[in-house]
């Protein structure tokens, strides 16, 4: 039983960790997200998963540990019911960005730091040319 409990942490913590990657790298212009983002670009991981696929994994590592948890202290049924059919919906979402589709510009990472920057034309896409003056002049630690 104390395993079920361990694995039930470790997975809401692993969750967690995916959630807090994920935001700092779609809406923040720290270092490390920074870097994620440039890792991303480079054909790593496409776009898709790491806009997707990556918040989809990270939710059902969250709710796969609160699943253990609902097990480990014996909830009612429902909530497991509840917890592994969300799980079967995030997967799905997970599956669907790993499909070569394009999403919508505002799914990905690099229209966000366009918006954040105000490199955004007035259609709503990325400015190609202010986004070159932009990375012109922006020095990287990194």
């Amino acid at each position: 039983m104390k395993d079920n409990l361990n694995i039930a942490i470790i997975g809401i913590g692993l969750g967690l960790f995916g959630a807090a990657v994920w935001y700092a790298e779609m809406f923040t212009d720290s270092k490390a997200a920074n870097l994620w983002r440039r890792m991303n670009g480079k054909g790593r991981i496409s776009r898709n998963y790491a806009a997707i696929g990556a918040p989809a994994f990270a939710c059902i590592f969250l709710l796969g540990g609160i699943l253990g948890l609902i097990n480990y202290f014996q909830l009612p049924g429902i909530l497991s019911r509840i917890a592994a059919i969300s799980i079967l919906v995030f997967l799905s979402f997970f599956l669907i960005g790993l499909l070569p589709i394009k999403f919508p510009r505002w799914v990905y990472a690099d229209w966000q730091y366009a918006k954040r920057h105000g490199l955004l034309d007035d259609d709503g896409n990325i400015d190609r040319e202010a986004w070159a003056r932009h990375h012109a002049n922006k020095r990287d630690l990194w």
